[in-house]
């Protein structure tokens, strides 16, 4: 190669280095600035993350004492007889004497609800054909309830149904008084229970925000949760039918969100 042509390859050579230079200065520069770029979004996502799980859940709890407004006293008597029409007539009998103790304990027939009657042969269950009675063949059953929102006056008569033992009445087995809380009366306490446990809840996030060094934001989700009725007194011995004074209580489940 002689000195023109060495002298012509180096100019073309120098032309040709630098656009090429240029152009791997500037894909540096763009895989500097991606990288940069995608730093920062991968930085967002992980704030975004972490600011989703500042969240605290919190369970706000309320309560009310109140008496039942309802009670029923299921009334059982029977009477025994050689046949069906006999016994038919002895238990009209002691349901005049039953409806007029109920009557003097201040019922009124309304309050007085007659359900069914059952006849039982006690022949066939009789395990010893001698043990027979034909004059107490059949027994006769009668089923009435005492419904009445006076709870003072079903409390008496179901601890004095003794009174009507000692007028001849046979009463069968019965479970007792039932105090009931009705679904009107307890949509009357919903509401401001609800918002009670729901404050007691806010207060709760508050605490734990304060301890954390953070506030209270908005309320992320909420949960009413449940409205349970309970005895007042509850026990071993007192089911919450059982009990004329009852608990109502009202639970609220509640996500706040937290804000620095």
């Amino acid at each position: 190669m002689n000195g023109n042509e060495t002298s012509k390859s180096a100019r073309e050579s120098g032309v040709g280095a630098a656009p090429r230079a240029w152009a791997l200065a500037t894909a540096g520069c763009a895989v500097g600035v991606g990288l940069a770029v995608a730093g920062y979004l991968i930085g967002g996502g992980v704030a975004a993350m972490r600011s989703a799980d500042r969240v605290v859940t919190v369970k706000g709890v309320a309560e009310i004492e109140i008496q039942a407004d309802l009670a029923s006293l299921p009334v059982r008597f029977a009477v025994s007889a050689g046949d069906v029409k006999a016994g038919m007539a002895r238990l009209d009998e002691t349901m005049r004497v039953v409806l007029a103790y109920l009557d003097e304990k201040g019922f009124k027939a309304e309050d007085i609800a007659l359900q069914r009657v059952d006849v039982e042969d006690t022949f066939l269950h009789a395990e010893r054909p001698e043990a027979r009675k034909p004059e107490s063949r059949y027994r006769l059953t009668q089923y009435a309830a005492v419904r009445s929102a006076d709870i003072a006056r079903v409390t008496a008569v179901a601890r004095d149904m003794g009174e009507l033992a000692r007028r001849g009445v046979v009463l069968g087995d019965t479970p007792g008084a039932t105090y009931i809380l009705t679904s009107d009366k307890l949509n009357e306490l919903k509401g401001g229970l609800v918002r009670a446990a729901t404050e007691r809840a806010r207060s709760a996030a508050a605490e734990f925000a304060e301890a954390s060094g953070s506030r209270v934001g908005a309320i992320k989700r909420a949960n009413q949760g449940v409205i349970s009725v309970l005895a007042r007194d509850e026990g071993p011995f007192e089911a919450e039918h059982q009990a004329a004074e009852k608990r109502v209580r009202a639970v609220t489940t509640v996500d706040y969100t937290l804000i620095d």
